[in-house]
């Protein structure tokens, strides 16, 4: 059964469980990222910002992948 089959009731009562799992887990996360110095732990930090860098650049490697193969081999429905 997919999510178009199941009844509005449902959906929705999925959706609002979902923005609520995010307002709780920012409401217990904020706290720790407020306290921390970002900038020297990770700016200043000449390892650290190699690291965010080759993250950054696998991420969009990753990500511009799936664009070429969504767009030129798009997956075919069988029916």
């Amino acid at each position: 059964m997919s999510e178009e089959q199941l009844p509005t009731h449902i959906q929705l009562a999925l959706i609002a469980a979902q923005i609520i799992a995010v307002a709780v887990f920012l409401y217990f996360v904020i706290p720790h990222i407020k306290g921390e110095n970002w900038k020297e732990k990770f700016i200043h930090n000449k390892t650290a910002r190699s690291y965010l860098i080759v993250f950054v650049l696998i991420l969009l490697f990753s990500w511009g992948m799936g664009l070429f193969f969504d767009t030129f081999f798009p997956v075919e429905e069988l029916r």
